[in-house]
């Protein structure tokens, strides 16, 4: 039977402006939902582009695997 180790969706999203990605990031600091920045971009037009992975559901994310097992 399959056992899933991690889980997490990964995202590549544009923003208008720079604060508009922060505002974004404070908003998911705020609901406590874990992620973690891959790659930010700021192209010379001011659109940042940003490459995010983010929990899915309730599946351990990457601070918690450790060689494959779940970390304490």
């Amino acid at each position: 039977m399959k056992k899933i180790i991690a889980a997490w969706i990964e995202q590549i999203l544009e923003f208008p402006s720079k604060l508009e990605y922060l505002a974004y990031v404070e908003i998911l600091k705020q609901k406590k939902q874990r992620f973690h920045v891959v790659k930010e971009e700021q192209l010379k037009s001011g659109v940042m582009l940003i490459r995010i992975r983010k929990q899915y559901n309730n599946n351990a994310f990457l601070d918690d695997v450790k060689g494959g097992d779940k970390s304490e």
